[in-house]
């Protein structure tokens, strides 16, 4: 465990939140996903495993990088954020109807993915350097439109699950940055008349922004029996799953939709109708237990950070993990549209996993920043490192400690040179012990 505390900067619930979730990944995927001779298939649990590894090595190494570093190198990032998307618009391989993956031999890449920790990166950076401008109009629209460029690229790709992660991570980070309700309620009046002239008023009069299917698919949740057959299976079948699987779930031979072949994707996005179908209630509750543990320590980090930059990385990095866990159970369980956004650390797949490892890490370089000596005092006492009495104070005010001890100022300089913020040992006045006659 030594090794793993100063992975994730020494917070033993985040180290086994996290590993847990992985675990449960592992695990089900060596117990639930069928082969096409309906056996169970291992091979996606033993790559995840390989994943794992390799994410582990990579927070290891965010981690070890000074979080200050970061801030400095903010607009590469969403210049690489950027690049990557870009990139696979153009020379991408197409998977499922979706231009989303680059291929590079023995492994395929999801640049849009990476770009989810970029971005954050980028907008914690910017909004960081304009610390005392961040309630003003100007940069809270900069905001957004940094990062309409990139979930831009990747709405059209299509991938609109992405995009909208996208959305949530610039919103959630100019909340943890202090911005104003009054930009957030002029946008949300916005958006709400951008999707009525997208949805209802340009298809009046013959003009398209949107695909059949994707406008069937932002629309399906509200009337699933309108198109059970099409737009709507996934979420029927993920509904089924979920039903029968009852508190405790049902065996590998019962579990028919799994086992047959009804529910699509069971080991990426539909991987929690799988959990429950399996383990019922309890699988998918103890699930949803680990991330809420997770973000509870995640966010304890924006609380305990040293630096307004840390407080945005940590709070950046809660966003990411609720909305993508929000949005992939919502739309499971046939609240929200079905959007494919996967489950984090737990859903099949390289990219994902490496994101939120790097994103995990960021969180660790926040905390080790957190933990040392002089910002910790400056935490805890709300006094400047390097002020009278701190933990490094300078030589006049030593020289007028002693100074205050010349001129028989005796308790002061006892309370002085006895105080651990400098680095004396306390010193208690001896007792005379009473002779005996």
């Amino acid at each position: 465990m030594g090794i793993f505390k100063r992975l994730l900067g020494g917070d033993s619930t985040l180290i086994l939140a996290a590993l847990g979730i992985i675990a449960s990944s592992v695990f089900l995927l060596d117990t639930a996903i069928v082969s096409g001779d309906g056996g169970v298939q291992h091979d996606f649990a033993y790559r995840q495993v390989a994943f794992a590894i390799i994410g582990l090595g990579i927070a290891f190494g965010v981690s070890r990088v000074p979080i200050q570093t970061w801030q400095q190198y903010w607009p590469h990032a969403l210049a690489i954020a950027v690049t990557g998307v870009v990139a696979v618009r153009f020379v991408g391989t197409v998977v499922n109807g979706s231009r989303r993956w680059l291929d590079l031999g023995p492994v395929s890449l999801q640049p849009s993915e990476f770009g989810k920790v970029l971005a954050l990166i980028a907008v914690a950076g910017f909004l960081g350097s304009r610390a005392r401008e961040v309630r003003t109009p100007r940069v809270f629209w900069s905001t957004l439109g940094m990062l309409a460029i990139p979930a831009a690229v990747v709405f059209i790709q299509p991938d609109f699950g992405t995009a909208q992660v996208y959305g949530f991570l610039a919103l959630g980070m100019l909340f943890f940055a202090g911005a104003r309700w009054t930009h957030f309620a002029i946008l949300g009046g916005g958006v709400v008349a951008i999707c009525v002239i997208i949805l209802g008023v340009l298809p009046a009069v013959g003009l398209t922004v949107l695909h059949d299917y994707q406008v069937k698919r932002l629309t399906g949740f509200l009337d699933p029996e309108a198109d059970a057959q099409g737009s709507n299976y996934q979420t029927i079948q993920a509904k089924i799953a979920i039903g029968s699987g009852q508190l405790a779930g049902r065996p590998q031979d019962e579990a028919s939709q799994v086992q047959q072949g009804f529910l699509p994707e069971p080991q990426t996005d539909f991987i929690f109708a799988t959990l429950v179908e399996r383990y019922g209630f309890l699988g998918g509750a103890f699930v949803l237990g680990l991330y809420m543990l997770l973000l509870s320590r995640i966010l304890a980090a924006v609380g305990t950070a040293a630096s307004f930059y840390g407080r945005l990385i940590a709070g950046g990095v809660a966003v990411l993990f609720f909305c993508q866990v929000f949005v992939n159970v919502g739309m499971v369980v046939g609240v929200l549209p079905v959007t494919g956004v996967p489950l984090p650390m737990f859903s099949y797949g390289g990219s994902s996993l490496w994101t939120n490892m790097a994103a995990l890490g960021l969180v660790a370089a926040v905390l080790r920043e957190a933990e040392r000596p002089g910002a910790r005092y400056q935490r805890r006492t709300g006094r400047p490192v390097g002020g009278f009495g701190s933990l490094r104070a300078s030589s006049s005010e030593r020289s007028r400690a002693g100074g205050a001890r010349g001129t028989g100022s005796r308790g002061a300089s006892s309370h002085l040179t006895g105080s651990p913020l400098v680095g004396g040992t306390a010193k208690r006045p001896r007792k005379r012990r009473p002779t005996s006659s």
